[in-house]
């Protein structure tokens, strides 16, 4: 029968099974034999959850390989603490560097996000500045036309009269 490795257990990956190595939990049989509150100490692994997994690993070994009964673990040596303390610092640091650099992230996604609305709101005004510009040069221009067409009726109007007058003058003589 082929070795059962401890990532094999629901919910241990790579990441858990390298904390639990830390603490001297290399097997699923140690796992299994390990008291919950040495494996409560990986961050992300409270008591509930160490208890499902050190329940699971016994499950895997099956009837014929019996984990010892649970007991509350009184005193952990001072190694072991150092190093669940150690890791939990670790761990607590890659957090924080992770939630800083995602905070980065997230300020730097915002600044682009304004200057490119800043941006288009100010193409946007420009546009509408040419636009009326341009409306008020059109009704400049039919403003000129318009009075040109007037001036030029009232010349040929006051033409007309003028040669009506001369036709008129004509006439009586």
């Amino acid at each position: 029968m082929a070795e059962i490795k401890i990532t094999d257990i629901k919910g241990i990956g790579p990441k858990t099974a390298e904390g639990l190595a830390t603490l001297g939990i290399d097997s699923v049989k140690s796992l299994a034999a390990a008291p919950v509150e040495l494996i409560s100490t990986l961050p992300g692994l409270f008591a509930s959850r160490a208890q499902q997994v050190r329940l699971a690993a016994a499950e895997l070994l099956g009837p014929t390989q019996k984990s010892p009964p649970v007991r509350k673990a009184t005193t952990k040596t001072a190694a072991a603490k150092k190093k669940a303390a150690d890791a939990n610092r670790a761990a607590a640091k890659k957090t924080a560097e992770a939630k800083k650099v995602a905070k980065k992230k997230v300020a730097t996604k915002e600044k682009l996000k304004k200057k490119k609305a800043k941006k288009k709101a100010v193409k946007k005004q420009k546009a509408a500045k040419k636009k009326a510009t341009a409306k008020k040069a059109a009704e400049k221009e039919k403003l000129k036309k318009a009075a040109a067409k007037k001036k030029a009726s009232k010349k040929a109007a006051s033409a007309k009269k003028r040669t009506a007058k001369k036709k008129k003058k004509k006439k009586k003589k």
